[in-house]
């Protein structure tokens, strides 16, 4: 009997080491378990603030798309911008421009050749190489006209060439007729619509 009790002594000695370990091991997976999901409980409260913020966000577009309406409005409405639907348009609005700026100062345009309209920080730059003609006595007045225009003119790469007789005993010589070489430029905005 009392190798029984022995054997069942160890047996339950052996059964008890055995359901300690079993406990042992089953806490540490539970210990890690906890680590791992409480580490995906942070991410997961993290996630939901991001997408509160995201939500927010997405509510502001209409409001936002607004702001931007109103503000394109008044980038294109400026008073020194050529207004005009297209680059085309705009072109063909600075060379009427400036064929009746130069034939009201005396002038004669002999040629006009259009520049490729080229963009920068949302307004096209729309620009026309003239040749022409214009007495001396009135390039002043042609210059100061083009340069006070609205929508705004600015001249660009201007060669001067007066006719090399033009100081000979003639009366008319007194004021002769001037070539002239210049780019006019002005600006339209373009930003996207």
């Amino acid at each position: 009997m009392i190798a029984i009790a022995q054997s069942v002594k160890g047996r339950t000695g052996a059964l008890v080491a055995a359901g300690v370990a079993a406990v042992l091991v089953m806490a540490l997976v539970a210990g890690a378990l906890m680590l791992v999901f409480g580490g995906q409980s942070d991410e997961t409260t993290d996630a939901v603030h991001q997408l509160a913020v995201y939500r927010a966000e997405v509510a502001m577009r209409p409001e936002l798309e607004a702001a931007l309406a109103q503000a394109r409005q008044k980038a294109a409405a400026v008073p020194g911008l050529i207004a005009s639907d297209s680059v085309a348009l705009a072109q063909a609005q600075l060379q009427d421009e400036v064929k009746s700026i130069v034939t009201d100062n005396q002038g004669e345009v002999r040629t006009a050749q259009i520049v490729p309209a080229t963009t920068v920080d949302g307004f096209q730059v729309i620009a026309i190489q003239y040749d022409l003609a214009v007495p001396m006595a009135k390039l002043r007045d042609l210059i100061y006209a083009i340069e006070t225009r609205t929508p705004y003119l600015f001249v660009d790469d201007a060669d001067i060439i007066s006719q090399q007789d033009w100081q000979s005993g003639d009366p008319q010589a007194a004021n002769p007729m001037l070539d002239v070489r210049w780019t006019i430029r002005a600006y339209r905005w373009s930003a996207a619509k």
